[in-house]
């Protein structure tokens, strides 16, 4: 098993074959955390937490990620480049 996965098949309780490619969950689940995320760092702000500049880090970071997912192609999903 690879290590950087070993964790993650004991978290969400899958077979090994599941937890060695990591990169099989789907876009669309990485896409929601990343709205979570961002939707967490902007409600810490507008209640004042004080660290403003790890937040805004935070977003910036979430924001990018978003923006990465959103562009890569999905399988079995027309790209505009194939309508």
């Amino acid at each position: 098993m690879d290590p950087l996965n070993q964790g993650f098949e004991e978290r969400i309780g899958t077979s090994t074959v599941q937890a060695q490619n990591f990169a099989s969950v789907p876009i669309r689940n990485e896409i929601d955390r990343c709205k979570r995320e961002i939707a967490a760092a902007e409600a810490a702000l507008l209640a004042g937490h004080r660290d403003v500049t790890g937040l805004c880090l935070a977003l910036s970071d979430w924001s990018a990620e978003l923006r990465i997912l959103c562009e890569t192609p999905q399988e079995g999903v027309p790209t505009e480049h194939d309508k």
